[in-house]
């Protein structure tokens, strides 16, 4: 699958344990109604409640919504945060951005000029609630082995110097009611880009809390035992 992500990475996902999320602490929307927002937007910099602080991006935890993040499995370093509700998807990535926005009209073209390309694959602009979205499926095939497709729903959000593009996949990809969840969480992210100089374009790396990255942390020695004892079976068979 396309979709303008750098195909020789290799991803890795790490869903968060149920014990590190307390959905009991539900933040309060703010009163600016578009979001996501940036952190000098928000009276208070304390998100200890109601919110997964990822350094630069801070999540607003939900009900029935489990949480994930994604990372290179070479460098370590985590490049997304995805939000699960049901059969759908949304991961959030953050960019620097020049003072004068734009930017995500700039990758919107360069995504469908990547992927325009692709046997069988179908592109199309629309209008969004957050501005201009654009629409990729690609022919796939299904568990039962039939024929079917991967749908993605692209949209970004140009901040204070700072881009944030969303990907949701899932039946909230075309179905508006299945997306409202999942537009929820979008709305009320907090971006806090800082103020050190960047390139625009660069990757915002997320930094888990200190209990998540000792979870990570137990979970990949886990998938190294397995693949050593995977490794010893062959051998002796």
């Amino acid at each position: 699958m396309l979709f303008g992500r750098n195909r020789n990475v290799q991803a890795e996902t790490v869903i968060l344990p149920e014990h590190l999320r307390d959905e009991q602490d539900v933040p309060t929307a703010t009163e600016r109604p578009e979001g996501p927002y940036d952190i000098s937007e928000i009276e208070s910099r304390e998100f200890s409640k109601g919110y997964m602080d990822l350094g630069t991006i801070k999540v607003p935890m939900r009900k029935n919504v489990s949480y994930r993040l994604e990372q290179e499995q070479a460098k370590n370093k985590v490049f997304a945060v995805s939000a699960v509700h049901e059969n759908s998807t949304l991961q959030i990535q953050a960019f620097a951005a020049p003072r004068s926005g734009g930017l995500w009209e700039e990758i919107r073209q360069e995504m469908y000029d990547q992927n325009k390309g692709a046997k069988g694959a179908k592109l199309a602009f629309q209008e969004g609630e957050f501005g201009q979205e654009l629409i990729i499926r690609i022919p796939a095939k299904l568990p039962d082995g039939r024929k079917g497709e991967r749908i993605a729903r692209f949209l970004g959000i140009d901040g204070p110097r700072w881009m944030l593009r969303a990907m949701i996949m899932g039946k909230a990809a075309l179905n508006k009611k299945d997306a409202t969840v999942l537009d929820d969480i979008l709305k009320n992210t907090v971006i806090d880009r800082g103020e050190q100089p960047l390139p625009a374009r660069q990757l915002l790396e997320l930094t888990p809390p200190e209990n998540v990255q000792a979870a990570m942390q137990e979970a990949a020695a886990q998938r190294r035992k397995q693949a050593k004892a995977r490794q010893q079976e062959s051998r002796t068979n």
